[in-house]
């Protein structure tokens, strides 16, 4: 797919040229003619990578990490998405919820490991997911790609390692 955009355009300028035009004199301006058309098309293929990335990149957390090393710490990799809720809940059952088929008793010290309680404003966090970054990370830059790809119904928080 991409050799439909790889064009030669000074060897295509060169070759429509009727060959009984083809003086030095004429092949020197349809060159000179040419450069914009260059540049112009160079201009389009950075676009063109730039809106493929963007295309391939989802709001999926491995997807968006991915997206952020490559931007922004291509080397060392160090932009990490964690989720922002540290526990997970363990919820105790009176006799009567207990489900006889799949039962769902846990005693309170399963292989002397102890089972740790926790409030709910514990267990719940105003943000969906954390991203730790680098410090010295434009953090314009690095809100507008993550707002880009992220979904409207999830937040965020940026901190700095």
């Amino acid at each position: 797919m991409d050799r439909v955009f790889d064009i030669d355009f000074k060897k295509l300028a060169i070759e429509w040229l009727p060959t009984f035009l083809r003086t030095p004199l004429l092949l020197s301006f349809i060159l000179v003619v040419i450069v914009p058309l260059e540049e112009f098309y160079i201009a389009f293929l950075k676009d063109r990578k730039q809106n493929l990335i963007r295309m391939n990149t989802t709001c999926q957390k491995f997807s968006l990490q991915k997206r952020l090393n490559d931007y922004f710490d291509p080397v060392e990799r160090r932009i990490k998405i964690v989720k922002a809720v540290l526990y997970d809940g363990v919820y105790l059952y009176t006799e009567g919820e207990d489900d006889q088929l799949r039962t769902k008793t846990q005693f309170l010290y399963i292989n002397s490991n102890p089972i740790y309680l926790y409030t709910e404003a514990e267990l719940n966090s105003d943000y969906d997911f954390i991203v730790k970054a680098p410090a010295g990370i434009n953090e314009l830059q690095l809100r507008a790609e993550i707002e880009y790809y992220m979904l409207q119904s999830k937040n965020y928080r940026i901190e700095y390692i």
